[in-house]
């Protein structure tokens, strides 16, 4: 009968490698996942309260440019512009601003109307997310 047996050839380093990697090989601590878990809550935090005001500046953008949109914008003077502008944002809920924020200019047959606003958010404590909209919209009048 013949036996087979199987010889392993371990260098002394591998042996103390073997030997050394379970202590190194532990994971994340608990310290490091509770700092994981609050950056990814202000993180979060921080988009959930941005996200409302970047959506109101993109639907203020959007009416603003409907205005512009009007083949009668050229003859309307800037308080009906802005009173067009004011019930376009009564119908669509926007509160970051009003209509009488918008500035409107015309000059000759060019109709230009500026938005500029900044919405303040509390992110907790004494801490706030301060973001900044602006815009130029611009019609010549004989487009």
């Amino acid at each position: 009968m013949r036996t087979i047996t199987s010889r392993t050839t371990m260098s002394a380093t591998s042996v103390r490698e073997m030997t050394a990697l379970p202590s190194r090989m532990r994971g994340i601590s608990m310290t490091g996942w509770l700092i994981i878990l609050i950056v990814v809550m202000v993180f979060g935090s921080a988009g959930v309260k941005m996200v409302p005001a970047y959506l109101e500046y993109n639907t203020i953008k959007g009416l603003v440019g409907g205005v512009l949109q009007d083949p009668r914008v050229g003859m309307k003077s800037e308080s009906e512009i802005q009173g067009d502008i004011g019930r376009r944002f009564d119908i669509n809920n926007v509160t970051a601003i009003r209509a009488s924020d918008v500035l409107v200019t015309k000059a000759g047959n060019r109709v230009t109307l500026s938005i500029d606003y900044e919405v303040r958010e509390n992110l907790f404590g004494n801490l706030d997310l301060v973001m900044t909209f602006g815009e130029d919209f611009s019609k010549d009048g004989r487009q």
